[in-house]
């Protein structure tokens, strides 16, 4: 298993599992700097990713916050990796993959001001009902019951929660037409599915915008990708690109990060607006609800 191998990567991931356990714990980053007998801002600069910190200090933290077993190995992990000089060539991209690959991108969703993604064949995980959710899973032929549908579904719920936190980041989507035309699990899960991205849209943090089929663009649609934001400065970029089954993040060279960042301004500019974008979400809701084999109630 591996985490990401850039070190400031690392260093803003330990950062906020820091702060997740500070909080979790009930205690002030003032009482925490006292523990470690350090100068008040000590704390805040770890936990802001500007700082490293050593492995007394972070024994010592992990006791005060009483974190668990797991949550302590992967903060050591994670600050051993922010220590570790860098070997790899100085414009090589920033690649990771294995079983940590999600919490890692998980960490860094969870601390980032601005949130942009592109979908291209499948509703964004964060935005998934459990229904459609559960209606890709058993369409792969998966055991209704089977443990990773599950996880699947309670981590889904997790991100969800996002975006509506309080302070929570500013999201925006950019969704091609066949998001919403490709039918998961049948007219139903699509009519819900749909109505609540029109509910989403709604939110003052979150726009949702559709690229119509009837749209004249060859600006590439083909891969789905997230560009995290922090502090609303693009100058710390990260590019989170999900394949199969793993997953890996860019944040260097930085000519490669721009230009997803750029990509993803281009796709903006050809969809429809936000207003539009959710009348045509709620038309095809009304779709699905209209056909002959649709159970439930038409909106």
């Amino acid at each position: 298993m591996t985490v990401p191998s850039s070190p400031g990567i690392q260093k803003r991931q330990l950062g906020n599992e820091l702060h997740k356990l500070r909080e979790g714990a009930g205690l002030t980053q003032e009482q925490a700097a006292e523990s470690l007998g350090k100068a008040a801002n000590k704390i805040s600069r770890v936990e802001n990713g500007q700082v490293g910190i050593s492995k007394t200090d972070l024994d010592e933290l992990l006791r005060l916050y009483r974190a668990s077993e797991k949550d302590g190995l992967w903060c050591r992990e994670l600050a051993k990796g922010s220590r570790r000089r860098r070997t790899r060539a100085t414009g090589e991209t920033t690649l990771y993959l294995g079983p940590k690959w999600f919490r890692a991108f998980r960490d860094l969703e969870q601390g980032a001001s601005q949130i942009m993604q592109v979908g291209s064949e499948i509703v964004p995980g964060n935005l998934q009902t459990e229904s459609y959710t559960r209606a890709m899973f058993l369409s792969q032929g998966s055991n209704p019951d089977h443990q990773t549908m599950e996880d699947t579904v309670r981590v889904r719920k997790d991100r969800h929660a996002l975006l509506t936190w309080e302070n929570a980041a500013q999201f925006t989507f950019v969704l091609s037409e066949s998001v919403l035309r490709r039918e998961i699990g049948g007219p139903k899960v699509m009519y819900e599915q749909l109505r609540h991205l029109a509910e989403l849209a709604l939110l003052a943090n979150v726009d949702i915008q559709v690229i119509p089929f009837a749209t004249l663009s060859y600006e590439p649609l083909r891969n789905a990708f997230t560009v995290l934001r922090f502090d609303y400065d693009s100058a710390t970029d990260i590019v989170y690109i999900e394949l199969y089954d793993d997953g890996f993040c860019l944040d260097k060279p930085p000519e490669t990060v721009r230009r997803y960042a750029e990509l993803q301004r281009r796709l903006q500019t050809i969809a429809l607006g936000p207003v539009e974008s959710r009348n045509l979400i709620v038309e095809l809701a009304g779709q699905f609800a209209a056909k002959p084999d649709y159970e439930g109630l038409a909106p």
